[in-house]
């Protein structure tokens, strides 16, 4: 028997994009441009290359792209491995609040379904925001109700079956069954075991988009599931904010390849680097301030990339010896002697004023100490990105740039970038997606 009609069925079935304002439109531009950017540098990854073997050999071919290449498989398929080259480098978009990635998860769900069911430029947009605007609340209420920090798989999945139900149809009952379905096989990986021992399964994203996408596929076959935690009590003030407050505009996004928690961090050493005449070969001792989860971080060499990114001291040691942490620090520069060497002098302290704040804000500071015995103290920074917090207009438009033309080449870096910026107009996303083919 088809349910009543609930707030969220009637979010997802009654959003529109073009009816959104225009701080929302612009919004989910810059969203869209920042994870099409961190897909298409992710694809230079090894964990990309695993991914794309294992999709191209056990998944049929279809209409859905696999993002700088020039195969097509089905929307499942594609959905898995776009995914996992969209938080390959750690640097896309996230929201504090779910302490995790929601767009690495609904973007590649969206489009991939999208490629296959022939949907416009406007309506894939609609179910973008549909995607992220669910997905959000549903890792704010996974963190209020299950005891042990789960990672994005578990809750993004949920956001990428309502955006993905969006573009396939679904009917009021069926939008039901793929919301608890999602929830019901999402990954529920304990984060902080990733956190500890990192991996190329990272955020449970990839399976998480694949569980997303295939919940509404499966809800569109029949396949019935239980009650979502949208039907919960705790809910109730999430679905009553729906269609009213944009939580796409709370986003943050990343300016440095790694770990979120790692980058405020950076932002405290780089205070002390733009206010004295500081050298990497003249530091004596750098001393981390900062939350539990921080800390929690990797210290040492890392051996791989995951390690790289998934770690406190390595970050902060590349950014003071070369100004940047980018692509090419956390997949090239793993061994580099003069980063490895800074590493050593770093020391990590668990502050509990900065634990107080988490996870509302990311905090740290830094004292650093040459070797003549000077000391340095920074001030409590966070990390920059988030919305009270921004990379300017122009500092996105850099990092787009950064991420996509080394691959793409000047002309079509802003030929895609142009692309978005006017998507509503596309009569179908395979303009889009044939300018992410090789």
């Amino acid at each position: 028997m088809p349910v009543v009609p609930s707030k969220i069925v009637k979010y997802i079935t009654e959003e529109s994009y073009t009816s959104g304002s225009n701080q929302i439109k612009q919004s989910l531009k810059e969203t869209l441009a920042d994870i099409i950017a961190c897909t298409i540098a992710g694809t230079k990854t090894n964990v990309f290359e695993i991914v794309n073997k294992f999709v191209r050999s056990q998944y049929g071919s279809g209409a859905s792209s696999i993002i700088m290449t020039s195969h097509k498989v089905n929307a499942t398929g594609a959905a898995l491995v776009n995914a996992t080259s969209a938080n390959a480098l750690d640097m896309d978009d996230g929201h504090r609040l779910v302490k995790g990635h929601p767009g690495a998860i609904i973007f590649p769900a969206v489009l991939a379904a999208s490629e296959e069911y022939l949907i416009s430029g406007e309506e894939f947009m609609t179910s973008l925001l549909i995607g992220y605007e669910v997905a959000i609340r549903a890792g704010i209420l996974a963190h209020q109700l299950r005891p042990e920090y789960h990672c994005t798989g578990s809750w993004g999945a949920i956001g990428a079956a309502a955006g993905v139900g969006r573009v396939i149809g679904l009917s009021t009952n069926e939008i039901h069954q793929a919301l608890g379905i999602a929830e019901y096989q999402s990954t529920y990986s304990p984060m902080m075991r990733c956190i500890e021992k990192p991996s190329m399964l990272k955020d449970g994203i990839g399976w998480g988009c694949m569980t997303g996408i295939s919940a509404s596929y499966l809800a569109k076959e029949g396949f019935s599931g239980n009650p979502s935690l949208f039907e919960m009590e705790e809910a109730v003030p999430y679905l009553q904010e729906l269609g009213q407050l944009y939580r796409i505009d709370e986003l943050y996004y990343k300016p440095y390849a790694c770990c979120r928690w790692a980058q405020p961090g950076i932002e405290a050493l780089r205070e002390l680097l733009e206010k004295y005449d500081i050298s990497s070969v003249n530091v004596n001792r750098i001393k981390v301030y900062t939350f539990a989860e921080s800390a929690c971080l990797s210290r040492t060499h890392p051996k791989n990339t995951e390690e790289a990114q998934y770690n406190l001291t390595f970050p902060i040691a590349a950014y003071l010896y070369s100004g940047e942490v980018g692509p090419h620090q956390v997949l090239n520069e793993l061994d580099h002697p003069e980063i490895l060497n800074i590493m050593d002098k770093i020391e990590v302290y668990e502050s509990e004023d900065l634990n107080s704040e988490f996870p509302n804000k990311a905090l740290s500071k830094i004292e650093l100490e040459d070797l003549e015995g000077n000391l340095y103290v920074s001030g409590v920074h966070q990390a920059k990105g988030d919305y009270d917090y921004p990379l300017s207009a122009i500092e996105k438009r850099q990092k787009f740039n950064s991420l996509v033309e080394p691959i793409l080449g000047t002309n079509r870096c802003e030929d895609l970038f142009n692309c978005i910026q006017n998507i509503e107009d596309l009569k179908t996303i395979h303009i889009l997606s044939e300018k992410l083919s090789n």
